[in-house]
């Protein structure tokens, strides 16, 4: 699961991770064969971090090589920036959050874009891009922190793994039912006279397809999406204990939030979309921060969602 998020719908605001990196690190991860029986399986754990269960049936490594090639391929057809302005102020935030992240002794990697595109995102071995309109937007080094904050709650809550793991899961369960339903009702035609046996089996057919859809979207719309949204609450809460780690005011978040709902008023409904709706982004942001500041030197430690 490499966090593939888009925070509008129209394309005004989409401050995550864009849906390339996604697309291209799943299809590597096809290609490469991490979803065979040779991927590395953890299985059930708590995350330390966020204190959520979670399957995980890959290893950060299973996740490497088809990041590092999405990586790769984004920086070679997306331009790059080589303005200080940009690229220093996004290394000095991101190093300042990196540090007080539970992987401070890691190798980051901080890449600005050279778009308008109002987006950031994160891919596993801590490569973290953000695209020069997302900091064009944000404006203020501290509402940038909570953006950075964000993407490397993802690294600390193991979203990629977590989702990719769920989405083979999920995938398997979605053929299995499909492969199970289909031979039941095609095993009903069995016993038909030839004339008929043909008309019923290309029902059966239809009804396996359409079996299938149905499974599919229960399994989008039950499973997949709320992690998504699950995913995206965490993260941002964690982002709030960097941001205040790091010396930064985890309120601008909130402002920040409050800004891409007043940017994107027009949206799906929550329950279709990976994202929460910004506005209620906004609202469980400043009432977790308010939780932890009113626990003096405790607050700001790890979450429970």
């Amino acid at each position: 699961m490499t966090c593939n998020h888009d925070h509008s719908n129209d394309g005004t605001v989409a401050p995550h991770l864009a849906f390339m990196p996604r697309r291209k690190l799943l299809q590597g991860l096809a290609a490469g064969g991490a979803i065979a029986a040779g991927a590395s399986v953890s299985g059930c754990t708590t995350n330390p971090y966020t204190g959520s269960k979670q399957f995980l049936a890959l290893a950060p490594k299973d996740l490497s090589g088809a990041a590092e090639a999405s990586w790769t391929e984004m920086k070679q057809k997306i331009p790059t920036s080589n303005d200080p302005r940009y690229t220093s102020r996004l290394r000095n935030i991101g190093n300042r959050i990196s540090r007080v992240s539970p992987y401070a002794k890691q190798t980051w990697d901080f890449q600005v874009f050279d778009t308008d595109t109002k987006n950031a995102f994160v891919l596993p071995g801590n490569r973290v891009g953000f695209y020069k309109g997302m900091m064009d937007f944000a404006e203020s080094d501290d509402a940038i922190a909570g953006i950075m904050g964000h993407e490397v709650g993802h690294v600390a809550g193991a979203h990629a793994r977590s989702r990719i793991s769920n989405q083979m899961l999920t995938q398997v369960a979605v053929v299995g039912g499909t492969i199970l339903g289909g031979s039941q009702m095609a095993k009903k035609c069995r016993d038909l006279p030839v004339n008929r046996r043909n008309a019923c089996l290309q029902k059966a057919q239809q009804k396996t397809a359409m079996l299938q859809q149905a499974l599919g979207l229960g399994a989008l719309l039950g499973i997949t999406l709320p992690y998504s949204r699950l995913h995206e609450t965490e993260s941002d809460l964690l982002g709030a204990n960097y941001m205040y780690h790091a010396g930064y005011d985890p309120q601008e978040s909130v402002k920040l939030w409050e800004k891409m709902a007043a940017a994107s008023p027009s949206r799906q409904p929550t329950i279709l979309s990976t994202h929460p709706d910004p506005g209620d982004r906004a609202r469980v942001l400043s009432a977790y921060i308010a939780r932890q500041e009113k626990m003096g030197s405790q607050g700001f430690k790890n979450i429970k969602t």
